[in-house]
Order: structure tokens, then sequence, then C-alpha cells
């Protein structure tokens, strides 16, 4: 991978594969295997990261989001937009194969909504016909993996089909979800088991050094400073959270340097506003009390239960204690500023 050109600090947005930072071993072990699943919470740059690797390896991709599918309908008709995309900039290159072979995707979607095949045999059909549309390698990407599981038997149905093409090698299978407990239970389940098939990239945070090389460098391009003490103070408020570091990043490039200003910023309080809003009124009481040091069994009945989904979604981790994951939603609700 080629070093970065120049630093962008993007606020839960992606960033494109030239101001990618410090990922080139990620990419790498993306590049070395055929299907892999992305973990990582919330803001530690899992999407940029994908999208980064679809431009380094050239590759043709349907991207499904996870977070947008309902039901399985809606499963449907995303496959059958991004195929329509693909479609476009293949037959732009002139890499295509047959007409009949580019139309066989769209002809399994409408057979399947005709009633004349099963959605397990639907998916391994759609899947397979993706092998043969272009001389490039084709990539499905799905974001946001684990939540589709909300949609129920239907969830099973397309986890039996990826794992089934993942061991056919005929296309890339990337997934990614920041929801690590449910990831962890989907990879080790020995009815399916997709941790034989896919090889799990784990995304950490920046360390002391990179946060502040992160962040000098992305100052450095614009033109503009701040004080070093803020610099490596950054590190300390953001624990190396490239989401966290983009909008201190952000911030100082409107001359507002102290980087324990994320607290207040709006930006910040409305991204954990908005994730918090999925989240039950018991769950987030559990999260407030753990976020103070307090016990979550005060809460009574349930409690237990309510923490484990929390430990499933990603919010919370368990060492010695229940601690919250994300540095700056443990602060803003330990100072009740959401």
């Amino acid at each position: 991978m080629e070093s970065v050109k120049r630093i962008k600090f993007s606020f839960n947005k992606p960033v494109s594969y030239t101001y990618l930072y410090d990922r080139s071993d990620e990419i790498k072990k993306l590049s070395e295997t055929e299907s892999a699943f992305l973990l990582g919470p919330l803001g530690i740059g899992k999407t940029s990261l994908l999208k980064s690797y679809l431009i380094h390896k050239k590759c043709s991709a349907l991207w499904i989001n996870g977070e947008r599918i309902r039901n399985f309908n809606a499963f449907i008709n995303s496959l059958k937009r991004q195929y329509g995309e693909l479609l476009k900039n293949i037959l732009a290159k002139k890499e295509s194969g047959p007409l009949s072979e580019l139309n066989a995707p769209l002809l399994e979607i409408e057979s399947y909504k005709e009633g004349k095949s099963d959605r397990y045999t639907f998916l391994n059909n759609f899947l397979d016909e993706l092998t043969f549309i272009s001389d490039q390698k084709i990539c499905l990407v799905i974001d946001d993996f684990t939540q589709i599981r909300k949609i129920g038997l239907a969830f099973l149905d397309i986890s039996r089909s990826i794992y089934k093409a993942s061991k056919k090698r005929k296309i890339n299978i990337l997934l990614a979800s920041s929801e690590l407990g449910y990831a962890k239970e989907i990879l080790e389940k020995k009815d399916l088991p997709l941790e034989k098939a896919f090889s799990v990239l784990t995304l950490k945070p920046f360390g002391l050094e990179d946060s502040a090389d992160f962040l000098s460098k992305g100052l450095e391009g614009y033109g503009v400073s701040c004080p070093k003490k803020y610099i490596g103070d950054s590190y300390y408020v953001s624990e190396g959270f490239p989401l966290w570091l983009s909008l201190i990043g952000l911030r100082m490039l409107e001359g507002k340097c102290n980087p324990e200003g994320i607290y207040t910023d709006r930006r910040a309080q409305l991204f954990w506003v908005e994730k918090m809003t999925r989240l039950s009124v018991k769950e987030k009481y559990i999260l407030r009390l753990i976020a103070k040091g307090e016990s979550y069994r005060s809460v009574g009945p349930h409690s237990r239960r309510a923490l484990i989904s929390l430990i499933r979604r990603g919010y919370i981790i368990k060492n010695k204690q229940e601690e919250i994951v994300d540095p700056v939603l443990q602060y803003l609700l330990k100072m009740e500023l959401i």
C-alpha cells in the first residue's frame, strides 16, 4: 500500500484509499484471503478499510448495508440495486461475458419473486451466477452483517448461502460488524462454522504515536498547527479511535485545539443520541450505571439479560468488570451530557 499523501479528517464518513492512514497491514491481510470477517467497535474504521480494499484489489463489488435491511425483500432489493450498478460498471469497462450470463442473476431474482424457488436455493444460484459475469473478481461486501439477524429465519439462509459460496472460493466475500458479541456467536456456531471458512480480522485503535502522527500530518496538510500538548492529549480523549481523532482534527482546523472540546461538540453528542435510540430503556439505564461505576444489578429483574444484549451489540466489554467500549460515550454518559 502506498504511503498516505495527505490525511483527510472525516467524521462519521468513510475516507477513500488515498487518505487511509496506518492500515497497510490490514489491507495486506485482506488481500491474502478469499473471505474475511472484519470486526471492531463503532468508529474504528471498518467501512473505510473495506472501501479502500476494493479499490486496492480493483474488485467489482456488491455492497450491502446490513443496518438498512428490515426484511428479506429489502435484502433482495438491495442485491438487485447493487447488481444494476455493478452491471453498468462492467459494461462500461467492456469486461463482461455473454448477455445471457449478465442477465442470469436478475433472472434468479425474478424467479424467486414468482415463487419458483425458495430463499436458500435462490441465494445459492444468485451467488453462483456472479462468477460468470466478468473476468474481473467479484466481491460481495456486507457491512453491519450481524444486524441482518433482525429479519429472523431468513438470516440463517443468508448465512448458509454465504458459507457455501465462501467454500467454493469463486467470489470474494467480506463481512463486517461492530456487534462483537453477536459476531463471535455466529462465527462459533457448530452447525455453520463460518470461523473455518473466513479469516477473522479485528481492527484495533491507533496507539499513542500513530494518533499524534495522524493529527500532526493532517494539520500540516492544511497549514494549521496546534500546541504539542493538545496533540498528545488527543490520544487519551479518543483512545486512538479514528472517528474521534477525526472529529478532534476537524475542531483543530476550526481553531479549537483542546481535544476535550469534543465532549460538548454537538456532532459527537448527536452521533450517540442517534445510536442509543435503538436501545431499550433498560439497556440505556444500565449503560449510564456502568459509566458511573455503579452496579447494573440495581436495575432489578432481567438486568442480566439487558447486560448480555449490550455485550452482544458491542457497547460493553467484560474484563474484570463491565466497561463501556467507546471512550467518548463513557464520558458523555458519566457527565450526563446526553
